[in-house]
């Protein structure tokens, strides 16, 4: 029973993100309506395609991914130490399964998966290893990606919209992924303590906390990534801040469900998806764009003119 009450998202942490989620809906619509009031000047049908496109972003983006991680399964790596009898067969089955079903795996790791089942006491620990080792890749790339298009997105808009839109979205919809591939989900109370922090990063456009914003500002300016992007040090800053906000969340996210290490107490976790999201952050930002801005639209230009030539 106590472990029941401990998984419970308190009243005030319900309240917290319902407030936040008002607060952030009530913004979004003003900038929108503003935008849109401009459009109508212009037009009156772009003031409604304009309407339509937020809309569908909204529920698309942000509704969807927001309330899709309920339907996946609670659980942790960290349940299988503690589980036993049916309980540890039945996750342990549902681990083998998900891997199996989202992994690319050749056929001697299928076999060797599948054979974890039958080593009874070393089950659990054999798993946790090879869970942990062909999960932790396919997480790694899609925060990766994730991060990079937070920065590239907050950097160069300079639009309130655009970055809540990009902020929510981009965040929401990364906690879906995470819990997607993993196949379970941290417990409720986690998931209101993620969604808090998302919407308050939105609010505040950066958690500063911890951070070393000196540090940031020539990563940011003078990195590849800056450079290619031709953007001011203000913009590329919070750019990054946002990116790195980003990268703590999903690196907490993957430590709920992944950290099988039950000695580590919740400021270790904490200190390290700092340590994870500052490391990622250095990375995206000394690399270039070629691989994915130039590259992309160098194709399709180069697309259109060899179409054009054909005809």
């Amino acid at each position: 029973m106590k472990t029941k009450r401990r998984e419970k998202p308190g009243i005030w942490i319900i309240i917290l993100c319902i407030s936040l989620a008002i607060i952030v809906g009530m913004t979004l619509v003003s900038n929108a309506m503003a935008i849109g009031t401009q459009l109508r000047s212009v037009h009156p049908y772009m003031e409604i395609a304009f309407y339509v496109l937020i809309a569908v972003v909204v529920l698309g983006g942000i509704v969807y991914p927001l309330l899709g991680v309920f339907f996946v399964p609670i659980f942790s790596l960290e349940k299988l130490h503690s589980a036993d009898g049916r309980a540890r067969q039945k996750w342990c089955k549902r681990l083998v399964n998900n891997l199996l079903e989202n992994v690319d795996l050749t056929p001697e790791e299928q076999e060797e998966v599948r054979g974890f089942l039958k080593m009874e006491d070393e089950t659990d620990d054999k798993l946790i290893e090879f869970f942990d080792r062909k999960i932790t890749p396919e997480l790694n790339r899609e925060i990766y990606d994730t991060a990079k298009k937070m920065f590239i997105v907050t950097a160069v808009s300079q639009n309130s919209v655009y970055d809540i839109l990009g902020m929510a979205s981009g965040n929401f919809c990364l906690i879906k992924r995470i819990t997607e591939i993993c196949g379970f989900r941290p417990n409720n109370a986690q998931i209101f303590r993620l969604y808090v922090r998302v919407l308050s990063m939105t609010l505040i456009a950066g958690n500063l906390e911890e951070m070393n914003i000196e540090e940031l500002i020539p990563l940011a300016t003078e990195g590849a990534l800056g450079k290619a992007l031709g953007i001011v040090a203000a913009s590329a800053t919070q750019g990054a801040i946002n990116a790195l906000t980003t990268l703590r969340m999903a690196a907490v996210t993957k430590n709920y469900l992944l950290n099988a290490d039950v000695s580590m107490t919740r400021k270790e976790l904490r200190k390290k998806s700092y340590a994870e999201a500052f490391a990622i952050l250095k990375s995206i930002l000394k690399q270039g764009m070629e691989e994915k801005v130039k590259a992309p639209v160098k194709g399709l230009f180069g697309h259109f003119a060899t179409s054009g030539e054909v005809h």
